[in-house]
């Protein structure tokens, strides 16, 4: 492996110094197609900018270049002795010398290496082969299909069958391979990325690695994988921590493993410690580090994650862009959470070894009410979000060390997590900085506070037990919507992170119903006081829009990450929803009619339906018959259109607006959405149309009444929904509005329409 400075240099990295600098980034690679693949090579030492700063993504690259990126990142040994045309001398000597001890470049039977000529696709395609073949077998060949293999040479042809069947290689999207077109560097930089991706060059092979002797019974090592391992140390002295138990749980991508252990002494303890290690299937792991203390001291305490084989490091904080507006909120009052620390990035020179996101250390207290029923609301009331660290960096021993710190306080809950990944988290660091800053404008919507038993999140101020601080396992937060628009948009490492561990948090809510296959029914643990007030409605009780809210998430992330056991969740809601009317949660409206009430609890008065739900879960149903043709969703979805049609016209109030709900006594109330009603209302016609189903008279008086108030009363519709208005035949009502709200070569795209109830809830 490279050689690293011998020298000892230890630094300390308080709370409040001044970070280093992140790997370089190159503005004119920024928003070129190959970022990602050209920011890992940088990163990794394999690429370099030029001497003013640029990358110059389109310049083209020489047979030399090329194979001194890839003897790079195979980390061949060095050679003694070059080519002709390479004289000791050369920038490249070095690097053609080892390639040519390696047998990656042979030569012309005259002993020249030929570097300075420029290097085409085809002897890409032999070089990468050679490359491939110097680390393993890899023999299949793909058979061609691209239109212009005739023009591939005999001596290349065989690379190219095998360079495509390992993906090395790909055509044009018309399927051309251009064997003779010079590659660029942007274009390199994709073919090594692939490579290392494909041998699985970017993580260094450490080595197993011992685990030590804890220092004192203060302390404890936990294992993580062959190559890492963690601490957790009492820094308060006369404290000892002892073993207690380890569980497993599986999860659908990720695996927990449980450490249990005793704080203070085992016979009489002061509390616990428990040290989860959540295993993701790509290597990544969450450790999440949980005390309960029973005593009355504070005492301070440790996670200490050592990185093998690193000699610096750097640290990209949240805080650089910027300081949360923790701003009075009047359903929610005010969250005193923020954000993680920051990402930790191990370093083996330039090139990345780990990474570490790093989270903040919660300080809390669980509060409950038990109620006659025998049955609990409970939730955390949140004491402190505390920021603590050290970083270590030991040259000499190749050593870097992180301290993340927490305060135990007595008769409280004290967690903290972090993330370990032997990849970047984000290959584009724009990407990165880009999140940084959504998470400071967006904290409250961004889950902060991570525990293995799933996210913390503000509770509104209308709950029971009441603390104004009141935190709880919101279903609604603990799907991970938001990180799957994210990861969608960009595939980064983190958001597939978070994804997975979002589906390991719904598994351990619903115990581990999702892991077994089963259809969870997941119950809000806290309880509304307006719900008890209004319907005698206590935890824990079914919010169907929070598990409409979940299923479509899983579906959503079994398609994005290709999870074959989540494939069937919207079946499995769709089943639920067909089940709520056996169950009793339903606003009986007509014998044959009905309504599935918003929120459930045996014993509780009928809750009420809001309508734009009502829709949804009606086209939620259309969607999935279309899907499956099982009748009991075409039946169920009728039931609802039913449901609605025959309150009508009690739907439309006095000014031509639409009520927001319906409760059990067949009262409406609430003021509806400027236009998302009217939007899934439109919606809900074409399903009717793409099903087969004649168009609702009921929902056309529906969308008439409801854009007309939107115009008298100069209420903007969005573009795409005048148009929306206009194909269904309402053009006479926002004729003045589609002069105004749209461009005039603006076309219908279903796809650009604003999100509907659906889309909300999925995200």
């Amino acid at each position: 492996m490279r050689k690293l400075l011998a020298s000892l240099i230890v630094c300390v990295l308080f709370l409040t110094w001044t970070v280093q600098a992140s790997a370089q980034v190159f503005d004119d690679a920024k928003s070129h197609w190959a970022a990602k693949e050209i920011q890992a090579l940088v990163d990794a030492g394999v690429i370099n900018g030029y001497h003013d700063g640029t990358f110059r993504p389109n310049a083209q690259v020489t047979r030399g270049q090329f194979i001194a990126f890839l003897v790079r990142a195979l980390d061949l040994p060095p050679g003694d002795s070059a080519f002709k045309d390479v004289p000791p001398g050369s920038n490249l000597y070095k690097d053609i010398a080892a390639a040519k001890k390696a047998g990656l470049l042979l030569g012309n039977a005259d002993g020249y290496a030929l570097a300075d000529q420029l290097v085409t696709r085809s002897d890409v395609s032999v070089m990468l082969d050679r490359a491939m073949q110097l680390k393993g077998d890899y023999p299949t060949k793909a058979t061609l299909t691209y239109k212009d293999k005739a023009e591939i040479t005999r001596y290349a042809y065989e690379s190219v069958q095998r360079m495509t069947h390992y993906g090395l290689i790909k055509g044009t999207a018309d399927n051309y391979f251009f064997p003779k077109k010079i590659a660029t560097r942007g274009e390199s930089a994709v073919f090594v990325y692939r490579l290392m991706e494909k041998l699985d060059l970017f993580s260094e092979d450490k080595g197993p690695v011992s685990l030590p002797e804890p220092a004192d019974s203060s302390e404890v090592v936990v294992p993580v994988n062959d190559d890492q391992y963690i601490k957790v140390r009492m820094n308060t002295q006369g404290v000892p921590l002892t073993y207690n138990k380890r569980t497993t749980d599986k999860h659908i991508r990720s695996t927990d493993y449980h450490y249990y252990y005793h704080m203070g002494n085992a016979s009489k303890p002061l509390g616990s410690l428990r040290v989860t290690l959540r295993k993701l299937d790509n290597g990544d792991v969450f450790i999440f580090t949980k005390f309960i203390h029973n005593g009355d001291n504070t005492y301070s305490a440790s996670v200490i994650v050592p990185f093998q084989q690193s000699n610096a490091y750097s640290l990209a904080k949240y805080s650089a862009f910027g300081q949360v507006d923790q701003k009075h909120n009047d359903t929610f009052g005010t969250d005193k959470t923020s954000h993680p620390v920051g990402i930790l990035s191990a370093k083996a020179g330039s090139a990345v070894t780990n990474e570490m996101m790093i989270g903040k250390n919660y300080i809390s207290l669980h509060r409950q009410t038990k109620y006659a029923n025998g049955q609990l609301s409970v939730i955390r009331e949140l004491l402190n979000e505390y920021e603590s660290y050290k970083v270590y960096t030991d040259t000499g021993r190749n050593l870097v060390t992180a301290h993340v710190n927490m305060s135990v306080k007595g008769k409280a809950i004290s967690e903290n997590w972090v993330l370990l990944s032997n990849k970047r988290l984000f290959a584009n660091s724009s990407n990165r900085d880009e999140w940084f800053e959504r998470t400071i404008k967006e904290y409250t919507s961004i889950n902060n506070w991570l525990t293995a038993d799933g996210a913390y999140t503000k509770l509104p101020w209308s709950i029971e037990p009441s603390y104004q601080m009141g935190y709880g396992r919101n279903i609604g937060r603990l799907q991970g919507g938001v990180y799957l628009s994210a990861y969608k948009g960009n595939k980064e490492r983190y958001f597939e992170d978070l994804v997975v561990n979002a589906i390991a948090d719904l598994d351990v809510f619903s115990g581990g119903a999702i892991a077994a296959g089963k259809t969870p029914i997941f119950k809000t643990e806290y309880t509304s006081t307006w719900l008890k007030k209004s319907y005698g409605t206590t935890a824990p009780y079914v919010d169907t829009r929070h598990n409409e809210n979940a299923a479509l998430f899983l579906k959503n992330a079994s398609e994005s990450l290709s999870i074959p056991q989540l494939s069937e969740s919207n079946l499995r809601y769709a089943d639920f929803l067909v089940q709520q009317k056996e169950i009793g949660n339903v606003i009986q409206v007509t014998p044959t009619s009905h309504l599935i009430a918003d929120y459930y609890a045996a014993g509780s008065q009928k809750t009420h339906v809001s309508l734009n739900h009502a829709l949804g879960e009606m086209r939620f149903l259309l969607e999935t018959y279309k899907q499956t043709k099982n009748p009991a969703y075409l039946k169920t979805a009728r039931e609802l259109q039913a449901g609605i049609e025959n309150l009508y016209p009690r739907w439309i109030r006095s000014n031509g607006d639409l009520w927001y709900q319906v409760n059990g006594k067949l009262q409406f109330t609430g003021n509806d959405y400027d236009w998302l009603t009217l939007m899934d209302l439109l919606l809900s016609q074409n399903a009717f149309e793409e099903n087969g189903i004649a168009r609702s008279p009921v929902f056309d008086k529906m969308i008439r009444s409801k854009a007309q108030y939107l115009v008298n009363n100069n209420i903007p519709i969005k573009s795409q929904i005048v148009m929306l208005l206009e194909q269904q035949g309402f053009g006479d009502i926002v004729k003045a509005s589609s002069a105004s709200s749209k461009h005039p070569d603006e076309k219908l795209n279903l796809d650009e329409l604003p999100k509907d109830e659906l889309d909300l809830l999925a995200e």
